[in-house]
């Protein structure tokens, strides 16, 4: 008799909803967020954080527990209120976690699924095509995003590193390009960053219709 196999775990920091996607092209979508734990641009310590590839992440992903995929669904649906129809898929970085199996079974249970990735790590085979919607949000220039196509790009702005500017990503192939400005701790610097968001946005060229993208979840106050 052969021995069972192990049950694929994943690293999970939470799972919360129902709640709404705040960001770019799905902004409003009413959802159940999934967030992996771990990420490739920074290790989530705060300590760290300065001198990582994304010294303007506000996201916690750092602890986690080991889920299932059959855990990761019983929780999805205790947590999704009738009006939910996607699942959405953060981290961290889901590339480094989300495969077939997962995205199956969200799928079986009637769920569309959007993911963020920052596009420096490929996914799984199979897994994407069991994707609805794939924001990608570069945290590497162009050269080292190995992802190169997504339905809506994500960039934020002014970006500490230079070569992460609008223009240096028009070879990657997306539905919608959206600009977002870095959110600060200093209410100050958030407020000029918003500036020179705006300030670009006017000034790239109409062929490429850019758009803004605003953290609409903290307006309204939700997660």
């Amino acid at each position: 008799m052969k021995p069972k196999k192990a049950r694929r775990q994943y690293g999970i920091h939470k799972i919360f909803g129902t709640t709404v996607q705040g960001e770019g092209a799905m902004a409003g979508i009413p959802c159940v967020f999934i967030r992996f734990s771990g990420c490739n641009m920074w290790d989530g310590r705060p300590e760290t954080r300065a001198d990582s590839k994304c010294p303007f992440c506000d996201t916690d992903f750092l602890s986690k527990k080991m889920m299932s995929k059959n855990d990761i669904m019983e929780q999805v649906k205790e947590l999704a209120m009738p009006g939910v129809g996607w699942v959405w898929i953060s981290g961290g970085e889901p590339a480094l976690q989300l495969d077939k199996p997962l995205a199956l079974a969200i799928k079986q249970q009637g769920f569309k699924i959007g993911v963020e990735t920052n596009g420096t790590r490929l996914f799984p085979e199979g897994t994407l095509s069991n994707i609805d919607h794939l924001t990608m949000s570069p945290k590497l220039p162009d050269q080292q995003t190995k992802q190169r196509w997504c339905d809506s790009l994500k960039l934020l702005y002014p970006h500490p590193n230079p070569l992460i500017r609008p223009e240096g990503y028009l070879n990657v192939r997306t539905k919608s390009r959206w600009l977002q400005p870095i959110e600060a701790e200093d209410a100050d610097i958030s407020k000029q960053n918003m500036e020179l968001t705006l300030s670009k946005l006017y000034s790239l060229p109409k062929a490429q219709d850019w758009r803004l993208s605003v953290q609409t979840h903290k307006v309204i106050g939700v997660e």
